[in-house]
């Protein structure tokens, strides 16, 4: 494939970045990463995996086009995971989730299942590719039909979106397009690819989330026209040979790896081995004509779950805008003028036939084509490595007497066959028919380069896509003739042409041509090969004196010639001196996952390649022209480092040597490590006005060796801090900026509505402005959990805040779980015991010093002196040692804005120390019944807190039921905020919100419950009336269901005083009288299941 120039892909990806809204872009991915990473965590949990599972973590990759949220959902509340996972998961699909295009696949891992698990169980485990590769590659080779990259990329990616990118049509076109990489789409070469993915991000400026990478091949096919190489008319070569055909699709799998399946049945309409290389395909989409493929594979046979199957590789290329197949389309595509005489697309009656493949004319195709927009091109396949393509020279018969059909057609071929002379060469064989085609080929393969069947042997098995193919007649005793020069796009096959007698072909796109005739051209050359063999190879040399002589006698640019076979023209040939005097310095960036400068920090050396393992040059490809020994270098480590880390100078300048990860020698330069530096960041970096047009820092760093101004260096040299005690002065400024509180402003989520809202904000940000831990007190389903997260989500905006954790208490807690404790190592069998931080540890420092919010749900479920007595003291603003060892003893430091720098120094250096600063906040929630059902809270620890009620509105006013906070039409109640949340519910409340309101107030009266259960009875109604059932039903069991487990602990007058008045009759309300219509036997009934009180009074 002819790729963009560097030039020009620098351009367009300047122009991406500018005008591509990368903000909102990351802000949509991280919310589903994380939905992903719960819900693949959740599953794995469970200890297995199905094909509805997995299927639902694939369709929460696809965006809300491709699947509703509220199918997203509904799939998520049929899963057997945990009740919380599923809560959150459903939340954040209410924010947006998924990227991926159309198409719901089944993900068939059935009999695979322990196999699947493995892989989403190490890749949410681990975060190093070292344990996550091995993995994919264990899953990859189990080559499970159906599956492939488009399916289990995205998860990968959602999993890690740094390390592993979304290997779709889209991404593999514009890899090919754009950088020049082959791309195949299966899943056995994901690794390989990912390996290209992170090549280009290295050197182009994307950021490390691939997605950033991924959007810009979107943006593009946005663009429409991009650097003229997309054509506005539609353009699709039909050779005079190709079958033309029509394919009805259903498979997205069969469109994102291209290719065609049908079941070898003997249907007429499945029979894919009647296809032949060359043939050309119209495919239909589900009612969308969306391209048109070249097949560049005969069909192979293969079994899947006791079928077997036909599969065709094709080329396809998409449309600009897909055709829709709709009645206009039909009509005129019937039309008599079209048709064939059997297996047509269209029906005698104007219908689309919905066989699998069905035949196409001539003029039907060109019809087709006229209504097309564009085609993405499928360019010639070209290598743009240093390395010359592979020359061939071939003879088009004697005399040149094939050439012109070899022109027609666009194909080269030979009359010599595998089986050329064996009776007479090979002993014991009297008939070839005796022998299987893979001994022929093995006898074949052991003849010479020059013998027939050793020709033929090359020509079937040697020659390739992108090889060069010269069209010439040697002659020994005359100059010889040269008809042509092309690029094979289509490797061996075998097709009879009447004009000729060979059948085995390949195809050529014939580039230059020089007539019937040809040009008579002398090259001198010792290899009698040149001269008169029908098929050989040609040295580079040779083609270098020939394309000289070509441009003298035809009208041919030499250049051009050349440009065929290398990445160069002819003013390549002339080597300018490029030293330039004095020492020059450069800025290097390694990539931390391709190599790390510590690997060389004994004074080791590094040698660069100044191509990359595609063969392309790497940017600014000058400064390696330019390097010289003695130059100075500062090398800089991307992500997830960022920062220059060390000092280095240039050992040899641009030479041929061998690298571990080539095959054949590359260029480059060598460089020696000089000395560590303490690190100067990016930030430090692009803050100084004077770098800000540095190469790199105009790169950003995107790329590998930059040229640096001598001022330049020096200036970023001026920038290193001295370190102190190991730790330096933008650590220590880091941990400084979490000294100081968060000004946090409480935003109450749209999907909640509090009749006091006001007066819950002020609280809320007066507890929290003032230092304040928070306890959310009320009774059950007032929204106390997602008032908390609200508030946490708020917090992580700001500087002082990295994230927040959320916990759910229970009453087995010890300080094991929330302080950490002792554990076997791993490392010797388990004979030492270390200390593993564990819950509130991790909200302090893991890694590195972090600052986490934590949420505990429903605190005093635990023993809260048991769990927690030990951070007493910091919660109060102390610091304490802990009892327990590890290099140090472990303790919680308890900082403040006075905290000095040597003292900050000392923290961050001292991994036993678990710093606590003044912007760190517990919330925690607490059910008012909790508080007298469960552990007790000492003052010692409610002093420590600020308490915030969440309740219950006043349900009642001037002796009625205020229906007004449920009615669907009010302004601002909680029907407003449902709605918000899902609008589908506005039926059913419009038709219910009367009796609820009615049904909570009794409720009420004896056993508060907030408004998020209220919200379940409208939601179960709702999904009750989908399923057919009475209102009166679906009202009990609702009650039944949803408020009876609200009711334990109650004393057994008051749950039956509760349960008689939910049949209450004519009850005053806003709106006026209301009955509740529930049944009564069935409410009793349960009553005596549930809490084992009997109604035998009532009698």
């Amino acid at each position: 494939m002819v790729t963009t120039s560097s030039e020009d892909i620098e351009d367009l990806i300047d122009r991406y970045r500018d005008k591509h809204d990368w903000e909102r872009d990351k802000a949509h991915v991280q919310n589903t990463s994380k939905v992903i990473r719960q819900l693949v965590q959740a599953i794995v949990e469970t200890g297995a995996v199905d094909e509805y599972a997995m299927r639902t973590v694939y369709n929460l990759c696809q965006n809300d086009d491709a699947l509703q949220p509220e199918n997203k959902k509904e799939r998520i509340d049929n899963l057997g995971i945990d009740s919380t996972a599923k809560s959150e998961i459903k939340e954040r699909i209410d924010e947006g989730t998924g990227i991926v295009g159309k198409g719901t696949y089944s993900v068939p891992i059935d009999g695979y299942e322990e196999e699947a698990f493995n892989l989403l169980s190490t890749a949410i485990r681990s975060d190093n590719r070292d344990e996550i590769d091995p993995a994919i590659e264990e899953f990859a080779n189990l080559e499970i039909e159906g599956i492939q990259n488009g399916i289990i990329s995205p998860i990968l990616y959602f999993l890690h979106p740094t390390k592993y990118p979304i290997s779709n049509h889209r991404s593999r076109t514009g890899m090919q397009k754009f950088f020049g990489y082959e791309m195949s789409g299966r899943l056995t070469s994901y690794l390989t690819e990912v390996e290209k993915f992170h090549e280009v991000r290295a050197d182009y400026p994307f950021k490390n989330d691939f997605r950033h990478l991924d959007s810009f091949f979107n943006w593009v096919g946005e663009q429409g026209s991009v650097l003229g190489e997309r054509s506005t008319k539609p353009v699709a070569e039909m050779s005079d040979d190709a079958d033309l055909y029509w394919v009805n699709q259903h498979s997205q799998p069969e469109i994102e790896e291209e290719y065609l399946r049908a079941k070898t049945d003997g249907l007429w309409h499945h029979n894919l081995d009647k296809l032949s290389i060359g043939d050309i395909v119209f495919h239909n989409f589900d009612n969308e004509l969306i391209g048109i493929s070249t097949v560049i594979e005969t069909a192979e046979t293969y079994t899947s779950r006791g079928e077997e199957y036909y599969r065709v590789e094709v080329d396809l290329r998409s449309f600009g805008e897909p055709v829709p197949v709709d009645d206009d389309l039909k009509k005129r595509l019937g039309q008599d003028q079209y048709r064939t005489e059997k297996y047509y697309p269209i029906d005698k009656n104007g219908n689309l036939n919905e066989a699998y493949l069905a035949n196409l004319s001539r003029s039907a195709a060109e019809f087709l084509l006229s209504q097309v927009d564009s085609i993405e091109e499928s360019e010639t396949p070209v290598e743009t490595s240093g390395s010359p393509r592979r020359i061939w020279q071939i003879t088009p018969a004697r005399g040149g007497e094939y050439w012109g059909t070899w022109m027609q057609h666009g194909i080269a071929s030979i009359g010599y066959g595998l089986d050329h002379k064996v009776t007479n060469d090979v002993a014991d064989i009297d008939d070839v028919d005796e022998l299987s085609d893979g001994e022929l080929v093995e006898i074949a393969a052991e003849a010479g380069d020059n013998h027939g069947r050793g020709m033929a042997y090359r020509f079937q098995y040697e020659i390739d896509e992108g090889d060069v193919i010269i069209a010439k007649q040697g002659r020994t005793s005359e100059s010889d003739i040269i008809y042509g020069i092309g690029i094979v796009t289509a490797a061996h096959r075998e097709k009879s042409y009447p004009e000729i007698n060979h059948s085995d072909v390949v195809s050529v796109d014939w580039k230059v041509t020089f007539g019937e005739s040809g040009v008579d051209i002398d090259v001198g050359s010792d290899s009698d090969s040149i001269k008169t063999y029908t098929l050989d190879t040609l040295e580079p040399e040779y083609y270098r004196d020939l394309t000289s002589e070509l441009a003298d006698k035809g009208d041919v640019d030499r250049d051009e010639l050349l440009a065929l076979v290398f990445d160069e023209s002819s003013q390549d040939d002339d080597e300018g001196d490029t030293t330039d005097e004095g020492t020059n310095h450069y800025w290097i960036s390694a990539n931390p996952s391709i190599w790390k400068v510590e690997s060389i920090d004994d004074g080791g050396e590094v040698f660069y390649t100044a191509y990359n393992r595609k063969g392309n040059k790497r940017r600014i490809f000058g400064a390696f022209e330019e390097a010289s020994p003695g130059d100075k270098v500062l090398f800089y480590e991307s992500q997830p480092v960022q920062a220059i880390v060390a000092e280095g100078t240039i050992r040899e300048g641009l030479h041929e040597d061998e690298h571990e990860e080539y095959d054949e020698p590359v260029d480059g330069i060598t460089i020696e490590y000089s000395r560590a530096m303490e690190t100067i960041s990016w930030d430090q970096i692009t803050a100084v006005p004077d770098l800000e047009d540095a190469s790199p820092i105009r790169n950003r760093a995107q790329g590998s060796l930059f040229p640096l101004t001598e001022d330049e260096f020096e200036t970023i040299l001026a920038l290193e801090d001295p370190i102190e005690d190991g730790v330096s002065q933008d650590a220590i400024n880091q941990l400084k900026t979490k000294l100081t509180s968060p000004e946090v402003d409480v935003s109450i989520p749209n999907s909640l509505y509090f009749d006091d809202a006001d007066r819950l904000r002020r609280e809320i940000e007066a507890s929290l402005r003032s230092g304040k831990h928070l306890i959310f007190t009320g009774p059950p389903g007032t929204g106390k959990t997602k008032l908390a997260k609200a508030i946490c989500e708020s917090a992580t905006t700001h500087e002082q805040v990295d994230d927040y954790r959320f916990t759910t208490a229970t009453s087995e807690w010890t300080a094991f779980d929330t302080i950490g404790g002792y554990v076997p190592s791993t490392g010797d069998g388990g004979q030492e015991l270390l200390f593993e931080p564990r819950l509130f540890l991790k909200c302090f420092r893991q890694d590195r010093v972090v600052n986490e919010w934590l949420i505990i749900d429903e605190i005093n479920r635990s023993d809260i002196d048991k769990a927690f007595g030990q951070l007493f003291s910091v919660l109060s603003g102390d610091s304490t040692e802990l009892p327990y060892e590890r290099d140090r003893t472990v303790e919680l430091r308890s900082l403040s804005n006075s905290t000095t720098d040597e003292e900050l120094a000392d923290i961050i250096g001292n991994p036993d120390a678990f710093p606590v600063t003044p912007s760190w906040r517990l919330l925690a929630t607490m059910n008012t019944y909790d508080k007298t059902s469960l552990y007790e809270m000492s003052y010692a620890f409610m002093r420590r807190f600020n308490f915030v009620h969440v309740g219950v509105p006043p349900l009642t006013t001037d002796d009625e039921v205020r229906t007004s906070l449920l009615d669907p039409d009010g302004t601002d109640n909680y029907a407003t905020a449902w709605l918000a949340d899902d609008e589908s519910l506005r039926p059913i409340l419009a038709d219910v919100y009367p009796v609820v309101a009615v049904l909570w107030q009794r409720i009420n009266e004896h056993r508060v419950i907030g408004p998020s259960i209220v919200y379940d009875i409208i939601r179960y109604l709702g999904s009750y009336d989908d399923a057919g059932g009475s209102r009166k039903d679906a009202l009990t069991s609702a009650v039944v269901s949803l408020v009876y487990p609200q009711l334990e602990g109650m004393r057994p007058e008051q749950q039956k005083q509760l349960i008689r008045s939910l049949t209450d009759q004519n009850v005053a309300t806003e709106n006026g009288p209301v009955t509740l219509d529930l049944d009564k036997s069935l409410l009793q009934q349960k009553a005596a299941d549930f809490f084992g009180i009997t109604f035998d009074d009532d009698a």
